[in-house]
């Protein structure tokens, strides 16, 4: 069976931004929109983005760095979707932007919570501050930059920080110990950016710096630099927006863990493969998943390719794991999917969360393990993570619920549809609304395979 998946959404919504700063035309190729990337293009048309959709392509024409600037912000979008446009607006810190909704409850609430988003990641100046109306304009000061307890800097803050730096022609410089989340990076160099990209260590010491770091006992730990020069014009150059990891992960664990045909092999076509985003697939092989990427297309500026995934041997079972911070990182909006395979394996897996995130998750994981223990599976939630020790046979278990969480949604169906529930997961409409037409295509592989050739499923 052959599989293409919804485009990733967060590298589409930065493909989008980037359309925007291309001084003329840039093609999307094979191209369909992913969950909200058709409402965030239309935002940018406030910025004087021009796209039109013929036949597989998107058509896209750039306003480079002289884009326009609205008055009146959105700010009902997601974190990172708002810091991006906010960002294009920061360019100009003169002009007075506005965050206005209706003067009730809810609107009262929304922008507060947007001024309280805002001032996160930027330093303003209040000019008006009523219950549902804040007027403002940005600072010309950067907030110092503030890496993670991995020794990063959030990707969306990252990101910001580019972007910014970028549309004001400044000079930009930092180290991290790794990166998560690095598509924008990527984007920039292969649009033609200033950007070095280059991982540090002890070859950039000389060797008298070495020898006395050896003799010191120190260690030289290798580190991510990332460098942003002026930059006069963006060029224009094609582009392909690869298939979302959550989806490509949600069939791996749905192989990995249901009664499916041994004679039906899944293969998914141009899956995001950027390890710093697809690293829940890497974390499933070492349970025991099996999946290979069998073409890998150094395309584009990234990595993409297809997916083949096979169920289980007879007799084996998935291996529980202990993945750190780090690992989880690279594959956090995969974390319930993740969840959901530690059920059906072998021993004990823990899934740790980053620290600054932990607060945060603290009340998402306890919803995920009430879930979870419907089927009768120890789950342990802590500060760090999940604790799950896993059973060799899970046949009950229903009545979960989604709740506010897609990803939620998405990871407790593929368990509904491995336990063969005929009632659909509660708060379904959310998963489809962010992984549209991906339930479907995650049943068709539970029923055995025709043997004549099909077209690959959209």
């Amino acid at each position: 069976m052959e599989f293409l998946l919804n485009p990733d959404r967060e590298r589409m919504n930065l493909t989008l931004v980037m359309c925007l700063l291309v001084n003329g035309r840039t093609v999307l190729e094979d191209f369909a929109w992913a969950s909200g990337s058709a409402r965030f293009a239309s935002a940018l048309k406030e910025f004087g983005l021009e796209y039109e959709q013929q036949g597989h392509q998107l058509v896209l024409n750039g306003k480079g760095f002289q884009y326009a600037l609205p008055s009146m912000l959105p700010f009902d979008f997601g974190e990172a979707e708002n810091v991006l446009i906010w960002t294009l607006a920061s360019k100009d810190s003169e002009q007075f932007y506005t965050f206005a909704a209706e003067a009730d409850e809810a609107g009262v609430a929304q922008v507060n919570a947007a001024k309280e988003l805002l001032q996160k990641y930027f330093k303003v100046k209040t000019e008006t501050d009523e219950p549902a109306k804040f007027v403002f304009h940005f600072d010309m000061a950067e907030p110092n930059i503030k890496k993670d307890s991995l020794g990063n800097v959030p990707y969306v803050m990252r990101n910001r920080m580019l972007l910014r730096a970028l549309v004001r022609n400044e000079y930009l410089s930092f180290e991290e110990k790794s990166t998560i989340h690095d598509q924008w990076t990527k984007l920039l160099m292969y649009f033609g950016a200033n950007v070095k990209y280059e991982g540090r260590g002890m070859e950039q010491l000389s060797e008298f710096e070495r020898r006395l770091m050896i003799a010191q006992g120190k260690k030289i730990e290798r580190t991510q630099f990332t460098e942003l020069s002026e930059t006069r014009v963006i060029t224009a150059r094609d582009y392909y927006v690869p298939g979302d990891a959550t989806e490509a992960t949600a069939f791996a664990v749905l192989m990995a863990i249901a009664n499916v045909p041994k004679e039906n092999m899944v293969r998914l076509l141009n899956v995001d493969l950027n390890s710093t985003r697809a690293g829940a697939l890497t974390c499933l092989k070492r349970m025991g998943v099996n999946l290979e990427n069998v073409t890998r297309r150094e395309k584009f500026g990234d990595v993409f390719g297809d997916v083949e995934i096979y169920p289980l041997a007879a007799g084996k079972r998935l291996q529980g794991r202990r993945f750190s911070e780090d690992s989880m990182a690279t594959g956090f909006e995969e974390y319930a999917l993740m969840a959901v395979a530690a059920c059906f394996a072998e021993g004990e897996t823990i899934l740790r969360v980053p620290r600054e995130v932990r607060a945060d998750m603290r009340p998402v994981n306890e919803f995920l393990a009430e879930n979870l223990r419907k089927t009768g599976v120890e789950v342990g939630v802590y500060d760090d993570g999940l604790v799950i020790r896993g059973m060799e046979t899970i046949v009950n278990g229903s009545d979960f619920d989604g709740g506010k969480w897609p990803e939620i949604g998405l990871a407790l169906s593929v368990l509904s549809m491995t336990l063969g529930n005929d009632e659909p997961v509660a708060n379904v409409d959310l998963v489809e609304a962010t992984y549209p037409g991906v339930l479907e295509k995650l049943k068709k592989v539970l029923i055995a395979e025709k043997t004549e050739k099909s077209e690959p499923t959209t």
